[in-house]
């Protein structure tokens, strides 16, 4: 499995230290959207003592990021690599990439902290985790898009979410079934035929989703309110003045004055 990286960047850690990383405003949802299987960050430990580390780091293009000192991490838990050994940050598997995104957007911070070993931590709270290089299992499991179709269909979606949310899941959804349909071209008489009728089902339940979230996103676009029907025409308070401005223009006077009189009545 190949991902795109930043090149390599060489850090020396002389005290505990906070990796803090941002999805910039000018990003796309849509562009993050494809490397939300991938690692966003990955870390090998060069050299390492008592006081000081070298860390080799590689960061997806589309994040900023920014090393700060920090008070030493105590209270959360903590994986310990030593030289040559590295650890990935991934998205939490089964979490909405609209969720990731947006813990992304508002920054997500890795603790660095050294003792004769470089120690990694998460904040309790964060949608990520963090994987030892050894026990990244992601690439051995059963293939990718049937990780990520299963996800979806599993996922519970949200009617009252924006037309913009939900053009990112509909963009997510044929993403995945456009990468199952060229697994299956590609792969075709080398999988088992059970895990190619499981690609086959998964894929018509994509199909049905997919045509739900277009309805859905569809009507986000019609209604400004879910009270209203479709078709039916919203008329804002400045259309209706003109309206009865052009009434009380035409309307003969001895009308004009009754309605007036109507109103002062109900006041």
């Amino acid at each position: 499995m190949h991902h795109v990286f930043t090149q390599p960047c060489v850090s020396e850690i002389v005290q505990p230290t906070a990796l803090t990383l941002h999805l910039p405003d000018s990003v796309s949802d849509l562009l993050v959207l494809s490397a939300m299987s991938s690692p966003l960050v990955e870390f090998v430990v060069s050299q390492v003592s008592h006081t000081q580390a070298t860390l080799i780091t590689r960061i997806q293009p589309f994040l900023s990021f920014a090393f700060e000192t920090m008070p030493p991490t105590t209270n959360t838990p903590q994986q310990r690599r030593s030289v040559g050994q590295g650890i990935k940050l991934y998205p939490l598997t089964g979490v909405a990439p609209r969720v990731c995104i947006e813990q992304l957007r508002r920054g997500v911070t890795v603790s660095i902290n050294i003792d004769a070993g470089v120690y990694f931590s998460l904040s309790t709270e964060t949608r990520f985790e963090l994987v030892t290089l050894e026990n990244d299992l992601r690439i051995l499991s059963e293939p990718q898009v049937l990780v990520m179709a299963k996800a979806i269909l599993g996922r519970k979606f949200d009617h009252d979410e924006p037309s913009n949310m939900l053009a990112v899941h509909i963009s997510e959804l044929e993403q995945v079934r456009r990468e199952l349909r060229d697994y299956l071209r590609g792969e075709s008489g080398k999988i088992h035929p059970g895990v190619s009728t499981e690609l086959l089902k998964l894929d018509h339940l994509l199909q049905n989703k997919h045509q739900w979230l277009l309805r859905t996103y569809h009507q986000s676009l019609e209604r400004t309110n879910l009270g209203y029907s479709s078709n039916e025409q919203i008329v804002s308070n400045e259309q209706l003045q003109r309206k009865l401005d052009c009434f009380e223009l035409l309307a003969p006077k001895d009308v004009s004055e009754m309605v007036n009189k109507l109103c002062e009545d109900d006041l």
